[in-house]
């Protein structure tokens, strides 16, 4: 449950937010000074004060989740061994790949060993395509880490005919036919699909099946997309097409990769590493923003990095590290569990239509496709998690600061555990300009908001709007490609207490100057929003969820109070 409190006069407004948990609501690259390092030595003092309840998440609920989702698409393997999309009736992408690897690891473990056949059925499906040239839908980009996984996994347990013939077909992956993501003449850039070409490439030569020229010639080539931050770059910044590219270039150092681009690659996503931490939501959550933003391979990834950095910092002797990304991988695990669909696989994004009216997909969403990513995907967690470190305190759990993310146009802020992202420019394909999101721990994420509406549709994010001639001028319209400048002036940053301004300049003739000033504590979020202009007349605008998929909220209004209930 939540309310908001809003009031309006000439120049200046004010709302306030306030969310209850249930039993409540009755009453460039990463080189030179790393900009988040005062913050992570904060927080970090803030950790070793703090407890926190374990969530109860152990290293088995990774396969126990993927258990379910390779249970469900065995119903849809073709005899040859290809996964086919159950709405879509064909192989959609690199589903083929991802259920032989999740699936290896559900039979490697010794859960589920009747899985065997049908995980080397799919295995041999994946690696025919990829040495022929001929992966579903273009994608072998994506095909030859699973595959390598499947492979590691299963070579012990089928004939030596079966391993032999998988062995011959790796060594016949030809990059130039198999993969998109290239540099040619015409071609001069790379994006994240190469990256995970790159780590493919990096298994097959670890397994001795190719050299090591076309991971070290395309990392190269890779390094510019990162910021100081250590964040990754891909075409006009989605959130999370940062951590996708970086959780396998953390499962390449995990597996001990040691070429010539082994000191910035580590140094970036050490950084990267704990500004995934910092800006991780008190529910789990990935920030929101961009395209394949709510798909739950979001979280399933976050399980993957967090894992590989709580062993990294445990080897390292550093406990309360170690403790936190344990946190923060099961944070995100049980967000993914929430999604679990009655059949056993998951809702792929989060609202709870029948995924066959497509209510939230990107073009490129797919039922099976996106289940068996986030399926693959815990089945790396689970590779690479330890349950000997315990769970402490997450930074997403005690807050205490404002983490500004210029190159993605973002804004974070927590206050122990209350959260709130705003989008300083937004993509108007996918987001409005404004506060887009609010979590906080033991509240149901949706009703937070937790996203606005894309500008292109309607602008809507938590914020303003004024009279500009004949018409309401949102500020969440304010979009890409010209996003108005902005300015953020941090005030102070406590657990219980976080204050910071942000200014847009928006240059329109009504509201020359929006400022928007901040207030967080562990319970409540003001905002105060001054405008300096010309114009008589504010509003503020405000998305609720009306119904997500199954059930329906309760919105009711009482004076200057609006209350909205799932």
């Amino acid at each position: 449950m939540w309310w908001i409190r809003h009031s309006a006069v000439i120049g200046l407004t004010w709302f306030e937010i306030a969310l209850l948990p249930a039993e409540l609501a009755a009453g460039g690259r990463a080189t030179g000074e790393f900009p988040l390092a005062g913050i992570i030595a904060d927080v970090r003092r803030s950790l070793t004060a703090t407890r926190v309840t374990p969530t109860g998440m152990t290293r088995a609920d990774y396969l126990a989740t993927a258990e379910g989702v390779v249970s469900y698409f065995r119903h849809f393997q073709a005899p040859d061994g290809r996964i086919l999309d159950p709405f879509a009736r064909r192989e959609v992408q690199y589903s083929t790949p991802c259920y032989a690897w999740a699936a290896a690891a559900l039979v490697d473990s010794g859960r589920r060993p009747d899985l065997v056949e049908s995980a080397a059925s799919a295995l041999t499906a994946a690696l025919l395509e990829l040495a022929d040239g001929k992966p579903a839908d273009g994608h072998g980009d994506f095909f030859t880490f699973p595959v390598m996984l499947a492979y590691e996994s299963l070579r012990g347990h089928v004939a030596p005919a079966r391993r032999k013939r998988w062995e011959e077909l790796l060594r016949a992956v030809r990059p130039e036919r198999a993969y998109r993501d290239l540099l040619t003449a015409k071609k001069t850039a790379v994006h994240n699909w190469n990256v995970v070409a790159i780590a493919g490439e990096f298994m097959r030569g670890q397994d001795g099946f190719t050299d090591n020229s076309f991971v070290e010639r395309y990392l190269g080539a890779q390094e510019p997309y990162f910021t100081p931050a250590g964040m990754y770059r891909d075409p006009n910044v989605p959130m999370a097409y940062d951590q996708f590219p970086r959780h396998f270039l953390a499962a390449m150092l995990a597996r001990g990769y040691h070429g010539g681009h082994r000191a910035w690659l580590e140094e970036t996503l050490e950084r990267a590493a704990w500004t995934s931490l910092l800006i991780q939501s008190p529910v789990g959550e990935l920030p929101t923003g961009g395209r394949s933003a709510q798909h739950q391979w979001n979280e399933a990834m976050q399980c993957v990095t967090c894992e590989i950095w709580s062993a990294r910092k445990s080897r390292a002797g550093d406990a309360t590290a170690a403790a936190a990304f344990k946190r923060a991988a099961h944070l995100a695990l049980r967000s993914v569990r929430r999604w679990i669909r009655p059949s056993g696989e998951l809702w792929i994004v989060k609202n709870r239509f029948d995924p066959a009216v497509r209510h939230g997909f990107e073009s490129y969403s797919f039922h099976s496709q996106y289940n068996l990513l986030a399926a693959s995907m815990l089945a790396t967690a689970w590779l690479f998690a330890d349950d000997t470190t315990a769970e402490g305190p997450a930074p997403a759990d005690v807050g205490g600061y404002v983490i500004q993310l210029p190159e993605f146009h973002k804004v974070i802020a927590n206050a122990g555990g209350l959260y709130a992202e705003i989008d300083t420019g937004a993509d108007p394909h996918y987001n409005s300009t404004g506060l887009i999101r609010v979590h906080r721990a033991g509240v149901e994420p949706l009703i937070g908001p937790t996203d606005g509406a894309a500008i292109k549709d309607l602008p809507l994010a938590i914020g303003i709007a004024w009279r500009e001639g004949d018409r309401w001028q949102p500020l969440a319209g304010l979009g890409q490609p010209r996003p108005p400048p902005t300015k953020v002036t941090l005030q102070s940053a406590a657990p219980v207490l976080v204050r910071f301004s942000i200014r847009y300049a928006t240059e329109c003739p009504a509201a020359a100057d929006v400022i928007e000033n901040y207030a967080l504590t562990p319970h409540q979020l003001h905002v105060a929003v001054a405008v300096e202009g010309a114009t008589d007349r504010l509003q503020v605008r405000f998305p609720a969820l009306a119904f997500d998929g199954e059930r329906a909220t309760r919105i009711t209004t009482e004076g200057a109070v609006a209350t909205v209930e799932l």
